[in-house]
């Protein structure tokens, strides 16, 4: 193993225990050192007090490893991270560049207020959506009033202006006075209908308002473009094929922008289109920052998020299983004694398992009908018992999604289907008095359908939503929904699905090639089944490698079951 900074070979003065390790479990440390720190002397101690005293401590230094069959590994010099400087020597921790450990550092610390202020450009959309309040009864019955007193004043004008027309008609051949007071009679009634007419078409349009809001436009953006562009940023390629497949699925920041709109000083709410947000979460969001989109998605999705080749790849934890492209084989767990030890991986058996989006009480809605696929719940129960009191099945798995569903308009409200009958006679005579040009308030009120509803014009928690153009297909909860989720995500996790024997610390000849493709995909062939690499620590000078990993076993087989309690 040689080691170079800046492209000059130097020598640490631990450079025969140094090697490497790879923990895969947890928050994964791809790529790590087995010791804390590494020690520079001599020239390595002068490379890097002169990068220290012209560029400060504020970017790292090159640094990389060269293993054997021609490897290269490369890192950096973190300044940043606990460097202890002696009198002739420098203590200092090195990172490897375009990996887990760098994309994570970059993520953490970026929220996506940031990339904006930076000039970074997202692709946002234009969310349709309605403020359906609860109140809809009561707006409905004073509607309802308010039409029929409406209506009941124009007939008695038409009826009104009939009679002004008979009038006019019998004066004709008579005295000219009496021609002129009738044409003037007539005309003051068309006058009063006219003027009428449109009192009631401008009344009718502030009652829409109050009963049918005029359609406004949150932005949103979809988790796809939101992680594409992020990682874009950081310098690397973004891939997904679970993500591709559900293209749609899209981050509704909460309506807090500063420096935006008052609702106070802005009481027409058709001037209030797309003012409340960017379209990118922030500070008061759920997830501010990258990592946290990423980790959101993760655990909604089961999934896990790796680095390989400069390349950031979020897929199903399971999914590089099925890329398997070598072989170990590793010598027996107890060295000293020849013998194999294993243990099962009981911590991972759960009794529930416990799914579930947000409720959002400032918002009614989601605490409506959608509550209907807001959670999911599921009990692992025991087959087979001959003591009922001594089965130890224990544990919680609760996966807490910490965005809040969106919900679709999917019929028309109470109030709705009250004045929509209305509506359609009004549509009627208007366009009888129009010759064909009248009003379209029916059509106002079914285009409606598939919009986002929301009980006001702010609401407390992220949405997530699963868009096709700007609206949820009537099937969205075939994506979205928490036993969506499960069917397609989250069920590998059940213990009869999920049974391991553990081995830990295994010994194995391993070459240089072989330690580097196991950054890239931790799954292997051993003994003939695909096993989960969990940690593996590496020493080129002494070649070989301790590895830790999962072998598949049936020991949960036909001894316990799922049971669905809520779905």
């Amino acid at each position: 193993m040689k080691h170079f900074i800046n492209g000059i070979e130097v020598s640490p003065r631990n450079i025969n225990d140094i090697g490497l390790v790879s923990d895969f479990t947890g928050d994964p440390e791809i790529l790590k050192l087995n010791t804390d720190t590494i020690v520079l002397t001599r020239e390595a101690y002068d490379l890097v007090k002169n990068h220290v005293d012209t560029q400060g401590v504020f970017e790292g230094i090159p640094y990389r490893i060269e293993l054997s069959y021609n490897v290269t590994l490369e890192y950096y010099i973190d300044l940043l991270d606990n460097v202890l400087w002696k009198d002739h020597e420098v203590e200092v921790t090195i990172k490897q560049r375009k990996n887990w450990d760098n994309f994570y550092d970059k993520a953490v610390g970026t929220s996506f207020e940031l990339l904006l202020t930076k000039g970074v450009q997202f692709n946002t959309i234009d969310v349709p959506y309605l403020i359906v309040k609860d109140n809809q009864a009561e707006l409905a019955f004073t509607t309802a009033i308010t039409l029929f007193s409406l209506y009941k004043t124009f007939a008695e004008a038409i009826q009104d202006l009939q009679f002004a027309i008979a009038e006019f008609q019998d004066a004709i051949g008579l005295d000219p006075s009496d021609v002129i007071a009738s044409a003037i009679k007539l005309a003051a009634r068309l006058i009063y209908i006219a003027a009428l007419y449109l009192l009631i078409i401008e009344l009718l349009n502030r009652l829409i308002e109050i009963i049918y809001p005029p359609v406004q436009y949150l932005k949103g953006c979809k988790v796809i473009e939101l992680m594409e562009v992020s990682c874009q940023e950081f310098g690397y390629t973004f891939q997904s094929t679970l993500l591709d497949e559900i293209s749609g699925i899209t981050i509704l920041p909460v309506p807090l922008l500063k420096e935006g709109k008052s609702i106070f000083e802005n009481l027409v709410p058709s001037l209030l289109n797309n003012v409340w947000s960017t379209g990118l979460p922030g500070g008061s969001d759920s997830i501010p920052t990258v990592w946290s989109l990423f980790e959101q998605m993760e655990v909604m999705f089961n999934a896990r998020t790796r680095i390989s080749n400069n390349v950031v790849e979020f897929e199903r934890r399971d999914y590089w299983e099925n890329l398997v492209n070598m072989e170990i084989l590793p010598a027996l767990v107890l060295q000293s004694d020849r013998s194999d030890a294993f243990r099962y991986n009981t911590e991972e058996v759960w009794k529930r398992y416990y799914m579930h989006y947000q409720i959002d009480y400032t918002d009614l809605h989601t605490s409506d009908k959608i509550y209907e696929y807001n959670d999911a719940e599921f009990s692992t129960e025991s087959i087979n018992f001959i003591n009922e009191d001594l089965v130890s099945i224990k544990s919680l798995q609760e996966v807490n999604i910490s965005l809040a569903l969106g919900s679709r308009k999917t019929e028309l409200s109470y109030a709705e289907k009250i004045v929509f009958g209305v509506f359609t006679i009004i549509d009627l005579l208007t366009a009888i008095l129009t010759f064909g040009n009248g009003t379209d308030f029916s059509g106002t009120v079914t285009s409606r359908i598939g919009m986002l509803q929301i009980g006001s014009q702010f609401f407390g928690t992220t949405k997530v939503l699963y868009l096709v153009n700007d609206r949820q297909p009537t099937d969205w909860y075939d994506y979205l929904s928490a036993k969506t989720l499960w069917d397609k995500y989250h069920y590998i996790n059940q213990i009869t699905l999920n049974s391991y024997e553990i081995r830990e610390n295994a010994r194995i000849r391993i070459r240089s090639q072989d330690f580097v493709n196991l950054l890239d995909n931790n799954y292997a062939e051993i003994d003939g089944q695909i096993c989960e690499i969990l940690r593996l620590e590496y020493i080129d000078e002494k070649g070989f490698a301790n590895v830790s990993y999962k072998k598949p076993s049936n020991y949960a087989q036909g001894k316990v079951t799922n049971i669905v309690i809520n779905e």
